[in-house]
Order: structure tokens, then sequence, then C-alpha cells
């Protein structure tokens, strides 16, 4: 990785940053970095993940005519005697 490394006064520095009062006048050490995001990076590579056939091991074909009359059969169930 490249970076730049500079030994300086402080002074050159106050137009651009805010520079603490205990750092002012002095010679300060400047170390200058590629700034990577790598949160915003990761997030690009990886694929959206979806939730379709997530379920499918819990499928059974068995069940699924008595399931799709269960709720019609409830309310007849519960209203029946009403």
């Amino acid at each position: 990785m490249n970076f730049v490394r500079k030994v300086a006064n402080s002074n050159i520095l106050a137009s651009i940053i805010d520079i603490p009062e205990n750092l002012r006048n002095k010679k300060v050490e400047i170390l200058i970095f590629p700034y990577e995001n790598l949160d915003s990076e990761a997030n690009i590579d990886q694929k959206p993940k979806k939730a379709r056939g997530l379920l499918e091991k819990y499928r059974n074909k068995d069940l699924q005519d008595v399931e799709n009359g269960a709720w019609a059969k409830a309310v007849v169930d519960k209203h029946e005697n009403g």
C-alpha cells in the first residue's frame, strides 16, 4: 500500500483541517493513506439473497390438499353450531 509521510509545521494545515490548540505552531507528523471503504465494496460484490425455495425441504405433498381446504373447514367447524 502506498502512503505519504511528512514532518511539517502544523500551521500549513490550519486552512485545511481544525488543529487542536496543543498542536498549533509545532512540528507534526502527517500521514496520508488511501481511503478504502471495505463495507461498501463487500456489499457490491455480494448478490442479494432470495427466500424463494428456502423452505422447500419442509414441503409435504400429502398435506397440501388438506392445507388447501383447512381455513374453510375451520370456519365451518367454528360457526356450524352458532
